[in-house]
Formats: C-alpha cells, structure tokens, sequence
C-alpha cells in the first residue's frame, strides 16, 4: 500500500484494535497516526474502493479492521456503561478540585475514550510546585470513599507545575495525552498540552482536538476555603507535611517496582505509579502487528508514522 493516508488509517484502526476498541469517523481523524489532513480528505479515502477495499469494516457509522464485527455491538455496549460513570468521574474530580494546591484534574484510560471495561476512573493530576505529596495524601481519602460507592477511582498519575513535560515520546504516551479529558483547571490544561507538542510527531491533528468540556472554575465559598487551606499550608508546617508524606510514600512505592513495569517514578515533583507493564505491551503488540503487514506486503518497508 503506498498511498501514505490509506496507511495512516490502517495504522489507526491497528492500534484501536489493540483495545478492542471501533472507531467513528472523527475519532480516525483525531488520532490519525503520523498524517495531519482533515475530515473530507479521510472521508475521500475511506468512500474510495480502489484504496482501503478489504482492509476496513464499516458498520453502522463505525469503522474496524474486517471480522471484528463484534467491536461494533461492544462499542455500544462500553459506551452505555461510560455514560453511567461519567457523573460520577465529575463528582470525583469536582472534590479533587477544591483540595489544596490542586491545579488540574483530567480524565484519562479507557473511561476517557468511552470505553469502560471496567470500573477504573483513571485521573491525572497537575499540583502546585512544592505540594504534590500533600495533594496525594489527601487524595487518598477520596480513593477510600469511592471504593465504598463501588467505584475504583485511581489517582495514580500526579505531577507539579515544574513537571508538565512527559518525558516517554512514544505514540502510547501520545495517545494519553491527546485523548485525556480536562475536569478542571482549563489553562493549566492548555499549558500541559503546549509543554508537550511533541505528541504532535504521532498525532499530527491533535492541535485541533483540545477538550472542550465543562471544566468550570471553582467559585464562591469553595474557592475562598481552598486559598484559606493553601494559606496556611503554604509555609513551615505545609513543608514538614510534605516532607513525611513523600519520604514514606516513596520508599513504599518503590518497594512495589518490578521487571516490566512502565516508567515509574516518584520524586519531589512527579509520581507515577503505572506498575503493570501495560504501555510496553501494546506499544510491542503495535510493533509485531507492523511488522507482518509489512511481510504481507500491505504496509511499505518503512511506515510513515514514528511508532517510539
């Protein structure tokens, strides 16, 4: 296949695959793999059947790879249970929200997506320089109230306003950033998704795909006790505080690391507690899958998008 576009969409439609996962049409758009091009030009090559015929199964409104005809019944089924989570992810960011020295909550994982597989409310967290420990402490006793409602909520990904750098330029990594969905704190949002264009490279649309969500301000009595809270946790009793939790936390943490894990790490600014191994998974999954459509001839030798 050397039509660079036709690529591009099978590339796209191979990584969702890999989570089991159909697409719409403005979702092939938006994580169009290595080609930045628009909604007309993707419809022209997806109506064409001189370049994707027999590559792609297109059923009522989605798009999978052929004899996956059952993403499509699933796609519905993810989506339904998404929309009853949902609300509840707003609640749950809305009080992270009005923590102290919190400065954004986003939505991130398969909930992100609407594709709910299991109960998993993945949030990622930007603090404020100096208190990112802190944050997650108190974080915890949400996590444990969550768990009562039934619900996993997992706050496993924080980093300060020193940290918004991603440093794994992967399309994996890519992909989080891209399809993560802001609850909270838009302009610091905004600055986290300008720290890192260089998901652009993988994601050549994802300029035009910044969230607009409801990500309201706090406002009222719930702002002036979060600033009172930041006031009088900003100085020598805030640091001390600080101190404690990061050094345990750390040090138990870090006991947990195994082979395999994806990039953990935890310091005064970041903690990133993915223990699983699930990222490289994929990412080596993605590379196996490439690697025999291009033996079969339907890729060329060299694809045209940075696979990291």
């Amino acid at each position: 296949m050397s039509d660079p576009l036709a690529t591009a969409i099978l590339l796209t439609l191979h990584y969702a695959d890999l989570f089991d996962y159909a697409m719409t049409r403005e979702e092939v758009v938006r994580f169009l793999i290595g080609v930045g091009t628009t909604r007309r030009e993707i419809d022209r090559a997806l109506d064409d059947p001189t370049r994707l015929n027999g590559h792609v199964l297109r059923l009522d409104g989605l798009l999978a790879l052929p004899q996956r005809h059952a993403l499509i019944a699933e796609r519905a089924r993810w989506h339904a249970a998404a929309q009853q989570q949902l609300p509840r992810a707003r609640q749950y960011a809305r009080l992270l929200a009005h923590l102290p020295f919190v400065r954004m909550v986003a939505l991130t994982g398969g909930l992100a997506m609407e594709n709910a597989r299991d109960r998993d409310i993945d949030l990622f967290i930007i603090t404020a320089p100096g208190r990112l420990w802190l944050v997650r402490g108190t974080a915890v006793a949400l996590v444990r109230l969550a768990r009562l409602r039934g619900d996993l909520l997992c706050p496993n990904f924080l980093v300060t306003e020193n940290a918004l750098k991603i440093p794994d330029e992967n399309l994996y990594t890519a992909h989080e950033i891209v399809q993560m969905v802001p609850l909270y704190g838009m302009e610091t949002y905004r600055e986290f998704r300008r720290v890192n264009q260089w998901a652009n490279k993988y994601l050549p649309n994802a300029d035009a795909s910044i969230a607009q969500v409801d990500a309201r301000p706090l406002s009222g009595i719930g702002m002036r006790l979060k600033r009172a809270a930041e006031r009088a946790l900003s100085g020598a009793t805030g640091d001390r505080i600080e101190r404690w939790e990061m050094t345990r936390k750390i040090a138990k943490l870090t006991a947990q690391i195994s082979t395999g894990a994806d990039a953990v790490a935890f310091s005064s600014d970041v903690c990133r507690g993915f223990f699983s191994g699930h990222a490289r998974r994929v990412l080596d999954e993605f590379d196996s899958r490439l690697a025999l459509l291009r033996a079969e001839a339907i890729l060329p030798a060299r694809e045209p998008a940075p696979q990291g």
